[in-house]
């Protein structure tokens, strides 16, 4: 059995809607994925949009809109870099906006299980599918959600997936709320603490449902 990182995510939910579209320079911006040349950045329907394009998704990308500001790299290491350089600069250009910036914060990931020693299906079947008015052999599989509720109301949501276009491996996306209303923004350490623990704690809970 392999794991690999897919991308992770850091998605901040305003604590009041974020009007002003930020002031970036366009170099800035271009640059903000180490490739200006695969590298778009305009106002769209979803927002202000920086991503990366023309190379396989997932794509590296920022949305910063009314509602949130999204920032999805292809590492946990990278993401907090960014993550911190982009609410840095956003307290330089929109200092008002930035006091106490967000009501709650998601920690997301996607995940992959590879090489596993039975089909993704059938691992479906054995680890989430238990019932006789649902016969096993007349079940495939597509998509299974669902969420884990903590005492505080936190939330960590999980999506599972069969690994397209291979019979033994298995897509997981995460989102990991955490609340964080009249806090400053996240420093980088905190980012990679948040991070590397949910991380941890993803993989505690799922390696060994995969493994057994």
């Amino acid at each position: 059995m392999k794991y690999g990182l897919i991308s992770a995510s850091f998605v901040g939910i305003w604590e009041k809607p974020f009007t002003n579209l930020p002031n970036f320079d366009r170099k800035f911006c271009l640059d903000l994925f180490g490739d200006p040349y695969h590298t778009t950045c305009g106002v769209t329907p979803e927002g202000f949009v920086v991503a990366k394009q023309f190379t396989p998704p997932p794509h590296p990308s920022l949305v910063i809109n009314p509602n949130r500001i999204q920032i999805t790299e292809l590492s946990i290491t990278k993401t907090c870099d960014l993550t911190h350089l982009l609410l840095t600069t956003l307290q330089e250009t929109n200092p008002t906006d930035m006091l106490f910036p967000f009501s709650s914060i998601g920690i997301n990931m996607e995940h992959e299980w590879l090489e596993l020693e039975k089909l993704s299906h059938v691992i479906f079947l054995e680890k989430f599918f238990h019932s006789s008015f649902f016969p096993q052999d007349q079940i495939i599989p597509y998509d299974l959600r669902f969420e884990l509720r903590s005492s505080n109301n936190l939330k960590l949501n999980f999506i599972f997936q069969p690994r397209s276009g291979l019979k033994n491996a298995i897509f997981v996306g995460t989102n990991d709320d955490k609340f964080w209303s009249e806090k400053p923004a996240p420093s980088r350490e905190q980012l990679l603490d948040m991070f590397t623990d949910s991380a941890t704690e993803i993989r505690k809970r799922l390696d060994p449902l995969f493994m057994s």
